[in-house]
């Protein structure tokens, strides 16, 4: 179908939704038990959303694989066995890809499926969405599954579009891998995705610049296959599970309170660059501008290590702005 097509030719349907990742699919699954008729419109060409186009190296969640799942159908709790205590990004997407296969969901999504704009009639109390392809869908309700990580943010950098050599995004990496053995490879930030890239890329690449614009708190993420015991615990004691929504109750809260130290002690205020030194302690004189003054005010930083000593030769950190 294309603009200007008329009534006969579009599809007509309850809800449209868009996205297919973990809110899109559960979106999909409620709207057919209440009766509804819809659809999934997603860009990708596949379920999983952020867990399909974040394939850096060393991605994973850093919110506990027993509590990053969905409680709404026991049978589905009971049989998934998670296999770490924080999910790396495969198993994730396995996880998402077998929720829609189990549940029959592909059927009613449209894949490599980009919205190009949604119209509200207001007589017809009706939303007409529009695709890149041209597609045109009405439907009552209009939901929008896409989440707060589905836009990538390319950094301004004076210089960077005659860069002559590759660049990667983490929000968009190859599904195919890079190889950066013997490379020269500058990472910029040192956020969660920069956090979990560096040391996996600083096993291949001959030598590793970070740019930081400011130091970051970490906390250890103390990760570990999950104990069968703990996890069957956990899946037959029906008091962990919260009110009917998708979320139990936060475990991790304990080690992370263990790793931040009261009275705004230094411990945890490090930087990259103290972590290629092996330091744990006050700020490096090196580094530009303080971190910020309380932990918390940021995103939480949850790292398997800064550096493990073998590699950290190979790698430069400098606090600084880039651009």
């Amino acid at each position: 179908m294309h603009e200007g097509a008329n009534a006969s030719d579009r599809t007509d349907v309850d809800v449209v939704i868009v996205g297919a990742g973990f809110a899109g699919l559960y979106m999909l699954h409620e709207q057919r038990k209440a009766g509804r008729s819809a659809v999934v419109l997603e860009a990708a060409s596949g379920v999983g959303g952020t867990w399909y186009w974040n394939r850096y190296p060393g991605a994973r969640c850093d919110i506990e694989s027993l509590e990053y799942s969905y409680s709404f159908d026991e049978d589905l709790q009971q049989e998934w066995q998670w296999s770490e205590r924080y999910a790396t990004q495969p198993e994730i997407l396995q996880y998402l890809e077998h929720v829609a296969d189990r549940f029959d969901l592909r059927r009613d999504i449209r894949f490599d499926s980009r919205v190009l704009a949604a119209t509200w009639d207001d007589d017809a109390a009706t939303w007409t969405v529009r695709t890149e392809a041209g597609d045109q869908i009405a439907a009552r309700w209009v939901v929008m599954a896409t989440g707060c990580l589905s836009s990538t943010m390319l950094p301004d950098i004076e210089g960077a579009a005659t860069f002559a050599g590759p660049t990667y995004h983490t929000g968009r990496w190859p599904h195919e891998g890079v190889d950066f053995t013997g490379l020269r490879v500058g990472v910029i930030g040192t956020g969660s995705s920069a956090i979990q890239a560096i040391p996996v890329i600083a096993e291949q690449a001959a030598h590793l610049y970070v740019f930081q614009r400011t130091p970051h708190y970490t906390v250890p993420a103390h990760n570990a296959p999950l104990d069968p015991a703990v996890r069957g615990r956990i899946k037959v004691d029906t008091t962990i599970k919260c009110h009917p929504y998708n979320y139990r109750p936060i475990l991790s809260c304990a080690h992370i309170l263990q790793d931040i130290v009261p009275n705004d002690r230094p411990r945890n205020r490090v930087s990259l660059r103290d972590g290629v030194a092996g330091a744990r302690g006050p700020p490096s004189p090196h580094m530009v501008g303080d971190p910020l003054a309380r932990p918390g005010l940021r995103a939480r930083v949850f790292a398997r290590e800064l550096l493990p000593r073998r590699w950290r030769e190979t790698v430069v950190a400098a606090s600084a702005d880039p651009r």
